[in-house]
């Protein structure tokens, strides 16, 4: 559990700079909401491909369920996506952090349980996949949430017999869901300049903030693959197309509370630079987006009798992130 923490904080970051993002002073919060601006509108874009880990196993069809034996499998997932890495950098740049290694984005992990059922009459199969991870960690008054969900249908154009490998096309469905949230068990402030005294400064105080950030996408996904199996082992690839509706976004709920008694004259001193979505709350940031995506996958399996451990690579293009993927199960 702790390792997975981790590999979520990789990807958000945000939590690692705990109340160092509050202490700064204006002109330091617009900077900060700027940077996060970015990275919900790069993150909003990225979700399709993020939402493909799973279901890639390597037999482009499996055969009939109403065979002798009958075809069904079922396995677990595990792999990671890159993200856009330069919004993402900007962001751990103003917090002052560095990852160990540059992998030319930054890793969106992610798991499935999933399972896979021959047809009938037809030469098709239907695989689906579940995964969720709902953390919370009182001692540090964290929030983690995932959730990935979908299914696939795919039609055998070639079913394999003989020499000839198989090839399939299929279209699915991806719904994937996340978010991560931290309480913040201090004063916060922001400096402001006083609109009744030019020259001097008022305080605005955010009291406890809670920081959230949160993503979720929606994709019709089409996908072709071919595969051949080869004594133990199983090479494949295929070629994808996902269209996605997309959000993302980040909010800070607190008290905000101005000694000065100007409270409505500091929101709207923030307002006029550009922060529209601040009230007596907090403030808060989404963005969307709608739009294809397009892959390549492939890799090999290794056939252990009806154990089958696979290993695949992703590759989206037009912004060249990838993602590897690992994934073992029984399938008849």
């Amino acid at each position: 559990m702790k390792d997975r923490k981790i590999a979520l904080f990789c990807a958000i970051m945000l939590i690692l700079a705990g109340t160092t993002v509050f202490a700064q002073p204006f002109p330091g919060f617009k900077e900060l909401q700027d940077t996060m601006s970015d990275f919900t509108d790069n993150m909003a874009k990225s979700l399709p491909f993020n939402s493909t880990i799973g279901l890639n196993s390597s037999d482009a069809y499996i055969g009939q369920f109403l065979g002798m034996p009958p075809h069904f499998g079922a396995g677990i997932s595990l792999g990671f996506v890159t993200t856009e890495g330069d919004s993402m950098g900007d962001l751990l740049d103003y917090f002052g952090i560095s990852l160990p290694i540059d992998m030319g984005g930054y890793p969106l992990f992610g798991y499935t349980t999933e399972g896979r059922i021959g047809g009938f009459i037809l030469p098709f199969d239907v695989g689906f996949k579940f995964g969720v991870l709902p953390v919370s960690v009182k001692s540090q008054d964290l929030k983690l949430d995932y959730l990935l969900t979908g299914f696939d249908v795919r039609y055998a154009v070639l079913e394999g017999k003989g020499l000839a490998p198989k090839i399939s096309i299929g279209v699915g469905y991806n719904y994937l869901k996340g978010g991560l949230e931290k309480a913040v068990d201090t004063e916060s402030t922001f400096i402001y300049p006083d609109p009744t005294n030019s020259g001097s400064n008022n305080t605005l105080t955010l009291k406890k903030p809670t920081v959230g950030i949160w993503w979720e996408t929606s994709s019709l996904d089409f996908k072709a693959q071919i595969s051949k199996s080869l004594a133990i082992i199983t090479p494949f690839f295929g070629l994808g197309a996902s269209v996605g509706f997309s959000k993302a976004g980040y909010g800070v709920e607190a008290n905000i509370d101005d000694p000065s008694g100007q409270l409505d004259d500091a929101l709207e001193f923030f307002r006029g630079i550009g922060i529209t979505d601040m009230d007596v709350n907090g403030f808060s940031y989404e963005d969307s987006f709608n739009g294809w995506s397009f892959r390549a996958f492939g890799g090999l399996s290794l056939n252990l009798t009806v154990l089958k451990i696979d290993l695949t690579g992703l590759y989206n293009f037009g912004d060249s992130r990838y993602g590897f993927n690992l994934g073992a199960r029984i399938q008849i």
